[in-house]
């Protein structure tokens, strides 16, 4: 009978059920925001590192919604770049890993998920620093040579800050998580479901999820006899969201200076502080630019192939100045159960929504270190370590200073 063709919906269809349209529509395609986001492996005595787990649950896409009823939805959809191993928790992978990741990418957000084994609570941090990472990492290596020396030599401050809104940020996430949780209150009633990561885990992880490479799903080892059911309540209790300075001057803090670092001298190739630290034009420089290691290719700005080399440099400019500070780390609680798996999931879902559209809405970090309405609330940051400090190599870091 040969090829009939695609399928015609009915008549009127189209008319009383826009969603069903199959013909070309109108609209510009939504942009296309992209996140970056990495899960870390074992370490020390945790052989299952939750980070790792919730990172591999994460979808490709995360849908978004109008505000309200009467706000258009957002232009944009926001696609997650999962990368696809838990990255081995030492200084050098970092330093090297990072940069090519950004490359080979080029997110508009970089998301790092890291445990924090000494808190009970999912935590942003906020500030990272250069300086004092002696904590020994799985390969008994710390982090002076390959990152405090380079970052020094390459002018790097002390100190650097992550650049989205902290008030705006945790009451999106804290709201998000709550209307989260109420929609998927299933969710942890039947969490092996739910909690399907799509990506190959081997080594210790696999210890947890009986994973075989090339495996459509993930079949949990956890018996039901010790998934305990909890009640709403106690879900939410166990999902308390907080910001935090403190991101302990190991693995983690390291990573989001890292993070941070490199959004910081993409800027710095095009753009100079003055006296204040206001941010003044530099002149364009082209042989600096030809040696760009950032492969501009974002999909949030589509150009010819004959733009000039002007437009690009501009392009380029307003670019790399607006990403700045796009960085964010979340620490998870320890726990490894496949509940909490399944809700420390919707917690990161949440996090990245409320961090993407806070800054597409226009909010930034209003004024310097520590003047923030949310940096007077204590309330809102949590005052515990990052890390279980079991030894006397383990620095005991308060408010970011190492003690």
């Amino acid at each position: 009978m040969g090829d009939a063709g695609p399928p015609t919906p009915p008549p009127g269809l189209d008319a009383l059920h826009p969603e069903f349209d199959t013909t070309d529509s109108q609209h510009p395609p939504l942009r296309e925001v992209k996140v970056l986001v990495t899960g870390f492996g074992p370490f020390k005595s945790f052989l299952v590192n939750p980070s790792w787990l919730i990172t591999s649950s994460l979808p490709n896409e995360l849908y978004l919604q109008a505000p309200s009823s009467n706000s258009p939805a957002p232009a944009y959809k926001i696609r997650l770049i999962v990368y696809p191993e838990p990255i081995r928790v030492t200084y050098p992978v970092l330093t090297s890993l990072v940069p090519s990741l950004i490359k080979e990418h080029d997110p508009d957000y970089i998301l790092h998920i890291g445990m924090a084994a000494g808190r009970d609570c999912y935590s942003l941090e906020t500030r990272a620093h250069r300086d004092g990472y002696r904590i020994k990492d799985v390969d008994e290596g710390d982090g002076f040579s390959c990152g405090e020396v380079t970052w020094k030599r390459e002018g790097l401050p002390d100190l650097l800050m992550t650049e989205w809104d902290e008030d705006e940020v945790l009451k999106r996430w804290d709201e998000g998580v709550g209307k989260a949780l109420k929609a998927n209150a299933n969710t942890t009633s039947n969490a092996s479901a739910a909690v399907q990561p799509p990506r190959p885990i081997s080594g210790p992880l696999g210890l947890m999820w009986s994973l075989t490479p090339g495996a459509a799903t993930v079949t949990p080892t956890t018996t039901t006899s010790s998934i305990a059911p909890v009640s709403r309540a106690d879900d939410r209790k166990r999902s308390v969201v907080k910001l935090s300075r403190d991101a302990g001057r190991f693995i983690c803090e390291f990573a989001l200076f890292e993070s941070l670092s490199r959004r910081w001298l993409d800027d710095a190739r095009h753009h100079r502080r003055g006296p204040s630290g206001e941010v003044e034009q530099s002149k364009p420089d082209t042989k600096n630019e030809a040696n760009n290691t950032t492969d501009d290719t974002s999909s949030t700005s589509s150009r010819s192939s004959s733009s000039s080399p002007e437009h690009d440099l501009g392009h380029r400019k307003r670019l790399a100045h607006e990403r700045l500070g796009k960085v964010a780390f979340l620490h998870v609680p320890g726990w490894t159960g496949v509940e909490d798996i399944a809700r420390g999931t919707i917690v990161a879902q949440e996090a990245i929504r409320a961090l993407v559209t806070s800054w597409e809405d226009g909010y930034r970090r209003s004024g310097r270190v520590d003047i923030t309405p949310a940096a007077l609330n204590q309330k809102k940051f949590t005052t515990q370590n990052s890390e279980i400090r079991s030894g006397v190599e383990d620095l005991v870091v308060t408010d970011g200073v190492a003690r």
